[in-house]
């Protein structure tokens, strides 16, 4: 039996099991999919010990993304670009690392609207996934885009000396939203239902601009209600987190997983709460 795993700190919320579980029977593979909580204390001692498990792949969420990197054998090139892992796959005794965060989140971006080089697409946050999903921008088309980010620093070194795009304070891109077409919010800002709190203040957001929050738990963040209510079209993060979980599963089994399959699963889980 294969067993594939998702680690992270905390872990408990994950849906992935329920979404990967799924698509498995589906096919009726011979495999399991768990959670694994690591320490984020002794992740040293505990990563290496889970790459000397059974496990055949493993999905890596916060806060791991970034430090898992030295401790795999190889690491496909566009992960490399990111500087973080969300898939490991197992090949050859071999432990591998890929990022399909910004390809599944392009996936389910370009299923709400085909992106125009006349686009002007902010993103708010420069960690790891907002990296990703900017690398996965940049190979599909040729618009400018901006990244916000609360340590501007940060922000300007994801864009690698990229002359086109630009890196902005938070301040300084409330006060310019109305020039964006498309909005990405890739912070952890809107992951706790009870905090009302904005990336950014939505003041001067122009109505019919495509907002995106890559969280899909809550299922409509505060930033997207508030979004909505501008006249926004907006996306929560539920393609990409199906769209990258069918990457991922793809380089463990070979197989393209049912993707309606996948989101109906993750869709249950929600009315079962």
């Amino acid at each position: 039996m294969k067993h594939f795993a998702v680690i992270g700190n905390p872990i408990a919320h994950s849906l992935s099991p329920i979404m990967h579980q799924a698509a498995i029977q589906d096919l009726q593979l011979d495999a399991i999919y768990t959670r694994k909580k690591l320490s984020k204390e002794s992740f040293d001692r505990e990563i290496r010990d889970l790459l000397l498990s059974d496990l055949d792949g493993f999905n890596v969420t916060i806060p791991f993304k970034e430090r898992i990197l030295p401790y795999l054998d190889e690491v496909d090139s566009f992960a490399k670009k990111c500087g973080a892992v969300n898939t490991v796959v197992r090949r050859q005794n071999k432990w591998i690392g890929y990022n399909t965060d910004g390809r599944g989140f392009l996936e389910g971006l370009t299923e709400k609207r085909p992106l125009k080089d006349s686009d002007h697409v902010l993103i708010i946050g420069a960690g790891g996934a907002s990296k990703g999903i900017y690398l996965a921008l940049k190979e599909a088309y040729n618009g400018e885009v901006t990244v916000a980010n609360r340590t501007l620093s940060k922000a300007e070194e994801m864009l690698e000396q990229r002359s086109k795009d630009r890196a902005i304070t938070l301040t300084e891109a409330a006060n310019k939203l109305s020039q964006f077409t498309i909005i990405i919010q890739t912070t952890a800002v809107g992951l706790n239902p009870e905090n009302s709190d904005l990336p950014l203040a939505l003041d001067l957001l122009s109505p019919g601009t495509l907002v995106s929050d890559i969280i899909y738990n809550p299922f409509e963040t505060h930033f997207l209600q508030e979004a909505k209510k501008r006249g926004a079209i907006t996306q929560n993060g539920l393609a990409m987190f199906v769209n990258q979980g069918a990457l991922a599963f793809k380089l463990w089994t070979g197989e393209n997983p049912n993707r309606a399959v996948m989101r109906q699963a993750v869709l249950d889980s929600f009315e079962e709460e």
